[in-house]
């Protein structure tokens, strides 16, 4: 803030909220991270700089943000819990989200995957329906606007800083912005909003696409050096395909964003509803993983790893056992260690597959399961070859790993220099020779390990566990466990089946009746929306 500093802001609000650091800033204030010292709860604390305070006009339209944003209640909107006023300060305290806005994540972990882009399209659809239906635009959807929840993966609209009520709406005569006034950032206006047209709820939807467009590919759309060439490239330019950008999303995606992002409002969904009604519809919500087939391929993976351990344990163990044993001796006693531990391993991964099967999980679900837990990885390396800090994180270890390699044979070659042969024939480097064997070998092994270990690459195991657990061995594995376990309907519908990602699931003991992906249920309208808030809420004060 200009002249509002942190310690101004503390003495102003100190009875109230312990103010612990800053989060952001923006255009219309700065957020802190506080706590809520009457009710003990975390909040982000958004206060107006000083010198916008003691301005009339922005200290109303800021005050309107809070009433506009105190009146919704939907779970993803960050709500607002109460506003605190001064002469030359203005404030209120939102939800605190564990997590980080989309900006801050896409920057750390590069563009999300195609299960994260349908479920921000989701639940920023959800929000800005909520908000439309109420009469409502945002007029500033952007990265940094949208929080993604750590725990959930959820993504909350935040900042109703310069909403405008659609002239239809309820809130018409509230209108937060004044005729002719360009507000909101340039990267993310639509052309009717840059122009200062009247806008509505398309304005928002044009927005939400170049945010997915800057989520898919980690970059903006519409950039420029100035806030005027910015403007003028919405106005003019179309935005780039999606497909031509990130090649590999599925076709209906891409369709979808780039329909969002059409110059025309007209050519543009019109309604979220129909937005998120269009992702569900072609089925784009990857299937959620069970709990119970992810420990499955945990298991599957660990006895790999056991066997191929116990295979070279017993390797060593015949060629260094002791000369006056039999062969029988010599080959029986690691044999029969190694098959005890080994069928252990088998059989724990066995009794986990057969509690799948009597959980409803058919064998045919498991094995789906189980591929898609190895496709996730290959999602995950295809957002990371999109991504340029991972690809120069990658240039710095093969750069260090090439400096490395030749390191340790100078320090091998060094090692030999030292050695002096001993009475019995053999060698003696002594305590220095050695320290250098191990140094220039550590670092011959670590070299040769970043090189090969790339990112961008399907490592070995994961090689031979889809040769292995995903074809006949696999099948035959599976099938096996579940033999003589019948499948309850009544279970497995409730427990099995390949669930789409629900980005507003219904809380416990509710009634409402999820939609799947694939059961041909139209997408939930603004209705059946405050139906689930409605059960929501009855939760929640049960629960409180």
């Amino acid at each position: 803030m200009a002249s509002t500093d942190l310690e101004q802001v503390r003495k102003r609000l100190g009875d109230r909220y312990a103010i612990e650091r800053e989060l952001g800033r923006g255009g219309m204030g700065t957020v802190y991270l506080a706590r809520d010292v009457r009710l003990d709860r975390a909040v982000a604390l958004k206060v107006l700089p000083a010198e916008f305070a003691v301005d009339a006009a922005l200290r109303e339209r800021f005050l309107r943000e809070t009433r506009t944003s105190a009146s919704f209640s939907h779970p993803n909107i960050v709500p607002v819990h109460a506003v605190e006023e001064s002469e030359d300060l203005v404030a209120f305290a939102m939800g605190y989200v564990e997590g980080e806005s989309l900006a801050e994540k896409v920057r750390r972990s590069g563009p999300l995957g195609v299960r994260e882009l349908v479920r921000l399209l989701q639940d920023v659809g959800y929000a800005l329906a909520y908000a439309h239906g109420r009469g409502v635009v945002h007029r500033d959807i952007k990265p940094d606007n949208v929080m993604i929840e750590r725990a959930t993966g959820r993504a909350l609209v935040m900042d109703f800083g310069i909403a405008r009520a659609i002239s239809a709406g309820p809130l018409a005569k509230a209108g937060l912005t004044r005729v002719g006034e360009v507000v909101g950032t340039p990267e993310y206006m639509s052309p009717e909003q840059a122009s200062a047209d009247a806008v509505d709820g398309r304005s928002d939807i044009y927005s939400l696409g170049l945010v997915a467009f800057f989520a898919a590919t980690g970059r903006t759309a519409m950039a420029g050096p100035t806030s005027q060439r910015i403007l003028i490239r919405q106005l003019t330019e179309p935005v780039p395909p999606l497909a031509s950008e990130r090649p590999g999303l599925p076709e209906p995606l891409t369709a979808a964003i780039d329909r969002c992002v059409a110059k025309d409002p007209v050519d543009r969904f019109a309604s979220a509803e129909a937005l998120v009604e269009a992702i569900d519809q072609a089925q784009l919500a990857a299937p959620e993983i069970p709990i119970q087939i992810r420990g499955l391929a945990q298991e599957l993976s660990t006895l790999l790893l056991v066997s191929l351990f116990m295979i070279l344990l017993s390797a060593v163990t015949l060629r260094n056992a002791p000369g006056d044993l039999s062969n029988l001796d010599r080959l029986l006693l690691p044999l029969v260690i190694f098959f005890g531990i080994a069928m252990t391993r088998v059989l724990q991964a066995m009794a986990m597959a057969r509690r799948l099967a009597e959980a409803g999980f058919s064998p045919t679900e498991t094995l789906r399961g189980l591929r898609a837990t190895v496709d996730e990885q290959d999602s995950l390396r295809s957002q990371l070859k999109l991504d340029l800090e991972t690809h120069r994180r990658r240039r710095k270890t093969l750069i260090m790993a090439g400096m490395q390699l030749p390191g340790g044979v100078a320090l091998l070659y060094l090692a030999s220099r030292l050695r002096v042969r001993a009475p019995n024939g053999g060698f003696n480097s002594g305590i220095p020779g050695i320290v250098l064997v191990i140094s220039g070998l550590l670092l011959i092994s670590v070299s040769v390990v970043l090189i090969i270990r790339s990112p961008f690459r399907m490592p070995p195991g994961e090689r031979v566990f889809r040769w292995l657990w995903l074809g006949p061995i696999g099948r035959a594995f599976i099938r096996r466990s579940a033999r003589g376990v019948a499948t309850s309907p009544a279970v497995a519908g409730s427990q099995s089946g390949m669930r789409a990602v629900s980005p507003t699931p219904p809380p416990v003991g509710s009634t409402v009746t999820p939609v799947r992906a694939h059961s041909g249920v139209s997408a939930p309208t603004l209705e059946s929306l405050d139906a689930r808030l409605a059960a929501l809420e009855q939760w929640r004060r049960e629960q409180g």
